[in-house]
Order: structure tokens, then C-alpha cells, then sequence
């Protein structure tokens, strides 16, 4: 009976990893494609930058791109969510043009955003030089024009060309940081400004693709504006709270402990949040599949699980190496961050269920609902950031993300399921 239960066991499981190969494989190794070779070029960008800069300029470049993203996500008003949903709807009537013209209205108030956050920062606490305060505006500003250009891509599903984009953009990265290392001339500001010009002109080429911009259309329509920010808002608040619970504890600690208790926490973060793009991608794709309405839920929900087990297995194996190879890859001055890379990887494990659970929102409930777990999610983990690395410093950080990334894989779950069936999926 054991034996016949076992084959049985192992038979369902093979018909599973056969409909995972069939489905999802090829479009989930360009997404994922895409996100390595963007992966791959940090880690270059980390390594340079570390091992010159040392912890205190690593620490101001951290902070520089934690303000670009996080002012991003604010001023595109959830666009680059609502817009991906709508251009993956078969027959919508919002197109490439309505939310691309959107997004250039948009740029002005994410420059001034980014002006005003970087100004109150290098006033109160940073003081940071007038060249590197340029570099973090043009820095922000290419950041939401490249994430939305991204995303229009996406909606039309043409991956292949978003990973073109972005191994030409980690070339000229990689090859520029190389450039003024030899020359002497690498610096915040320089580094910063290299991210900034190879973003905007990968932007600017993605948009101009062939079949991207729907030339003749007609004029843009200004209800779709309005469907596209209406729809944006929860995705926004979502995802701006999210965002604040991976990067906030960053500022917190530039302002408690100075840069260099940053640049320690970051180098530990890196090996997760590597690996963090194993689950992003296979819930974006999974995700763009349920909206387009080629899987049914139950078949999302069966590869979330897939991904989930995977990704646990991974995550054990790259703790126990990334706790080897951290002094031997950024130095000896780094050596503390080891003990925080353990206790970061049990928070990124909680992490990829909420990853899974959004994925199912984006395909299959309303817009409205997406951001609600982020959100709530979202403000625990600012409370506890708040109370937690004043009193523990770099410790409090690290356990912060545990606490507060369990709260938020507990909401998705239970917001998930909810969402669902009031939109009467079944």
C-alpha cells in the first residue's frame, strides 16, 4: 500500500512539474533572465563601490537609490501597476499611448518629490554636496522612467525585449564604473550619474520598439488618465508602504547610526534580495498569465506553491555559503554583517509568500484590492523600525524585518483568499 501511495505521489508530482514546464518556462526564464542580468550588474555596482567607497560612501549611494525608488513609486500615482493590467486585459481600451503620455505629465512632480526629500535629508542630517544632490534628482527621474517603461513593455508581454534592454543597460553600467575606477574618478556622485543616464536612454529605447506607440490612434483620451490613476491608487499606497518595509530601516539607520551601520546592512541583505528575483519573476509571469486569462487560479496557486518550496531550499544553501564568501567578497571591514545575513534569510523566506499571494491578486482580483496587504504590511514594519533600530541598532534592524515580514505574509493570505472570493473567483 506504502509502495502503491508512493508511485502515486510521485506520478502527480511529475504531472505537476510537466504543467509547470509547459505553461510558464520559457516566458519565466526571460523575466528571470532579465532579472539576473539586472541583478548581476548590481552586484558589480555593489562590489566596486564598496570595496572603493568603503562602508560610508556605499552607505550614501544606498540611501540615494532608496529616495529614487521610493519617490517613483509615489509620483507615478500606481500607474505602473494599473497600466500593466489594463494593456494585458485582451481588447482593453486603454493602449501603450494613453499610459505613456501619463507618465511624461507625471515626471515634473517626481523631480520635485525627489528635490524636496534629498534637500530636507542633506539639510538635517546627511549633508551631502550640491553635485550629489543633482545626481540623486536626474537619478529619480530616470528610475520612474525606465520602472514605467518596464511595465508597458510587460503588459504587452514582449519579455524578450525588456531582457535586451536590460543586459545593453548593465553593459554600459558595468563598462562606465570600470571607466572611472581606472581613471581615478569614481565617486557617489559619479556612480550615481552613471545609473541615471544608462536608465533614461534604456527608457527611451524601450518606447520606441516597433508596435509599442500606437502611431494614428488618435488622441489620448483623458478618462483613461483617470481610469489608469483610479486604478493606481491602492496598487500606490500598497506599493509605496511596501517599498518603505524593505527600504526605510536604510534611512533609519543613516540617521541613528551613520552610513557605515548601513553599508554593513546592506552587503548583508545582498545575497537575499539576489535571490529575491527566483519568486518576483515566477509571480509576475504567473500573474500576467492570470490576468490575460490563460490560467485559472487554481493553476497560479499550484506554481506559487512550487515557487514557494524552491525558494526555501535555495535560501538555506545561500546562507550558509553567503556566511563563508561575505569578508572574502567586500573585506574584512564587513565581517559583522554575517551574523545579520542569517537572521535576514528567515525574513526573506516569509517574504516570497506575500510574493505569491500578490501574484494572484494582480491576476485575478480588482485593481482596488492589490495594495491592501502591502499597506498594512507596510506600516508594521515602520512601527517596528521605528522602535526597533533606535534601541538595537543594526540587531533591531535585522529582526524587525523578521517580525514585520511575517505580519505582512499573514495579511496577504488572509486578504488574498478574501478578495477572491468576493470577486466570486472560484
Amino acid at each position: 500500500m506504502v509502495g502503491t501511495m508512493s508511485v502515486i505521489d510521485r506520478r502527480t508530482i511529475s504531472r505537476w512539474f510537466v504543467g509547470w514546464s509547459q505553461r510558464v518556462r520559457g516566458e519565466v526564464a526571460m523575466v528571470l533572465g532579465a532579472r539576473v542580468v539586472t541583478v548581476g550588474s548590481g552586484i558589480v555596482f555593489v562590489l566596486l563601490t564598496a570595496r572603493h567607497l568603503g562602508p560610508t560612501g556605499r552607505g550614501e549611494i544606498a540611501v540615494a537609490f532608496t529616495i529614487a525608488y521610493t519617490t517613483a513609486k509615489l509620483s507615478d500615482l500606481g500607474t505602473t501597476t494599473s497600466g500593466r493590467i489594463h494593456l494585458l486585459v485582451p481588447d482593453g481600451s486603454i493602449g501603450t499611448n494613453d499610459f505613456c503620455s501619463l507618465t511624461i505629465t507625471l515626471i515634473p512632480l517626481q523631480a520635485m518629490l525627489a528635490a524636496a526629500v534629498i534637500g530636507v535629508l542633506s539639510w538635517t542630517t546627511l549633508h551631502l554636496d550640491r553635485s550629489f544632490l543633482l545626481a540623486v534628482i536626474g537619478l529619480s527621474v530616470a528610475t520612474m522612467m525606465f520602472r514605467s517603461a518596464v511595465s508597458m513593455l510587460y503588459g504587452l508581454r514582449r519579455y524578450r525585449v525588456v531582457m535586451v534592454a536590460e543586459t545593453v543597460l548593465a553593459i554600459l553600467v558595468v563598462v562606465a564604473l570600470t571607466f572611472l575606477l581606472v581613471s581615478g574618478r569614481l565617486t557617489t556622485t559619479s556612480a550615481v550619474t552613471t545609473m541615471a543616464v544608462g536608465s533614461a536612454l534604456c527608457a527611451v529605447w524601450l518606447v520606441g520598439r516597433p508596435g509599442v506607440l500606437e502611431r494614428g490612434r488618435g488622441p489620448v483620451l483623458m478618462a483613461h488618465w483617470r481610469t489608469l490613476i483610479v486604478d493606481g491608487i491602492s496598487p500606490m499606497v500598497g506599493g509605496v508602504l511596501f517599498f518603505l518595509a524593505l527600504r526605510i530601516d536604510r534611512l533609519i539607520l543613516a540617521m541613528i547610526a551613520g552610513a557605515n551601520s548601513v553599508g554593513l546592512y546592506t552587503v548583508a541583505l545582498a545575497f537575499p534580495e539576489t535571490l529575491r528575483i527566483l519568486p518576483m519573476a515566477v509571480g509576475q509571469v504567473i500573474a500576467d498569465r492570470g490576468r490575460s486569462g490563460i490560467d485559472s487560479v487554481a493553476t497560479v496557486r499550484l506554481h506559487g506553491r512550487l515557487a514557494i518550496l524552491g525558494y526555501l531550499l535555495i535560501l538555506i544553501v545561500a546562507a550558509m555559503a553567503g556566511s563563508a564568501l561575505l569578508p572574502l567578497a567586500f573585506g574584512e571591514g564587513f565581517r559583522e554583517a554575517r551574523e545579520i545575513l542569517m537572521i535576514v534569510t528567515v525574513a526573506e523566506a516569509f517574504l516570497s509568500v506575500h510574493l505569491m499571494q500578490q501574484a494572484l491578486l494582480v491576476g485575478f482580483s480588482r485593481p482596488r484590492s492589490i495594495g491592501v496587504p502591502g499597506a498594512v504590511g507596510g506600516v508594521v514594519m515602520v512601527v517596528l523600525d521605528l522602535v526597533m533600530i533606535p534601541a538595537w541598532g543594526l540587531h533591531g534592524a535585522a529582526w524587525a524585518c523578521v517580525i514585520g515580514y511575517a505580519a505582512l505574509s499573514a495579511t496577504s493570505v488572509l486578504w488574498t483568499s478574501r478578495a477572491l472570493g468576493r470577486a466570486d473567483i472560484t
